[in-house]
């Protein structure tokens, strides 16, 4: 369900000098907070909220905001990051912020691959939020220092990966996951196919695609294919 409020600005010249800004989390706490603070900021303002990632892109065609806040792990089908590979190539002007999880490293390296220009914490305090948001709308970039580790990390594991190959970095679980992938299954049919959680598919899900260097399931279900995991 798409909850929007379009702001109309008579005055065009000032217009042009607030940040428009869609959020997208699943959780209403997060959402409603984020629009306070940033409602209280002159030079920016909310002319959206979702809560899936499968509403992002119709919601980015009809606004056209300046920058996104993209929380990376969203409850649907529809993986954040593969959002972010959709807005590239059809949104290029606009600005995604990606928010993660402590420990959401892969997530987080997938983002910078995808070209977000910010990456936050979902536990970033209002100023680092601020900060981020004027900086990536000035044509900056922001990465918050406690995820630079995490992120040089998730890069040297990326590369050993590629130095012992892709297909035997594949745990036998995102074989498993890839497999139902390719024979059409959304991550909750996944989910309940192998007795665990949706966020647990999505997290696979998105360690196979940094890992094969896939973008969306229709790349998946194609290298699937092609070596031989599905037969038609």
């Amino acid at each position: 369900m798409i909850d929007t409020t379009e702001s109309r600005l008579a005055d065009r010249a000032a217009a042009r000098l607030v940040t428009s800004v869609l959020i997208v989390d699943d959780y209403p706490l997060l959402r409603h907070g984020l629009r306070s603070l940033l409602s209280e900021q002159n030079d920016m303002a909310v002319v959206a909220e979702v809560s899936t990632a499968e509403d992002v892109l119709p919601t980015v065609a009809k606004l056209r905001p300046d920058i996104i806040l993209l929380d990376l792990d969203l409850p649907d089908d529809t993986d954040a990051v593969e959002v972010l590979n959709e807005l590239r190539q059809h949104h290029p002007r606009c600005k995604v912020i990606a928010m993660a999880g402590p420990d959401d490293g892969s997530s987080l390296a997938h983002a910078v691959q995808k070209g977000a220009a910010g990456y936050l914490l979902k536990t970033a305090g209002a100023p680092l939020i601020l900060a981020a948001i004027r900086t990536v709308a000035q044509g900056g970039t922001w990465l918050q220092r406690e995820m630079t580790g995490k992120l040089f990390e998730e890069f040297n594991r990326l590369a050993e990966t590629r130095k012992q190959g892709a297909d035997a970095a594949l745990t036998q679980r995102e074989t498993e996951v890839l497999t139902l992938i390719a024979q059409g299954l959304k991550n909750r049919e996944i989910a309940e196919r192998l007795y665990i959680s949706p966020r647990t598919v999505k997290v696979h899900v998105s360690n196979l695609f940094r890992k094969l260097g896939l973008n969306d399931r229709v790349q998946a279900t194609r290298y699937a294919i092609r070596h031989r995991f599905v037969t038609l």
